[in-house]
């Protein structure tokens, strides 16, 4: 008798039963070719590329790299930053945190010291 009962059990949760509890998308609904997926559009990124300005001297900034995507050096340590960091914000920051002494100094300050390391690297 109990392994009868058991039999009856078996057979009413199968998977052709339980059909009934599962979610299942409808076949008149979109397929996943006509809707873009959320996921992949929430993963890209737009890419800027950010172009130096030559009021970027005054923050201690030159640039250095390719011409397209050009990236910001700082003129009195030579530390180089992403592309992304060439903003003002950031660059003042640089300027503020690692050299507070020259915060203060002018744009023909940093463009004499632009100079003396172009003639340094010559020299090398």
């Amino acid at each position: 008798m109990v392994n009868v009962l058991r039999i009856k059990l078996f057979k009413y949760y199968t998977p052709l039963n339980m059909d009934k509890f599962l979610r299942r998308k409808d076949s008149s609904s979109r397929t996943d070719a006509e809707e873009p997926s959320r996921s992949v559009t929430k993963k890209l990124k737009k890419v800027v590329k950010r172009n130096y300005d030559e009021d970027y001297i005054k923050y201690g900034f030159s640039w250095c790299g390719d011409e397209t995507a050009p990236r910001p050096q700082c003129i009195i340590c030579g530390d180089q930053l992403s592309n992304e960091s060439m903003v003002p914000s950031k660059l003042k920051q640089h300027l503020y945190s690692s050299h507070p002494s020259c915060a203060n100094k002018d744009k023909q300050y940093f463009k004499r010291c632009l100079e003396q390391n172009k003639k340094q690297k010559k020299f090398m």
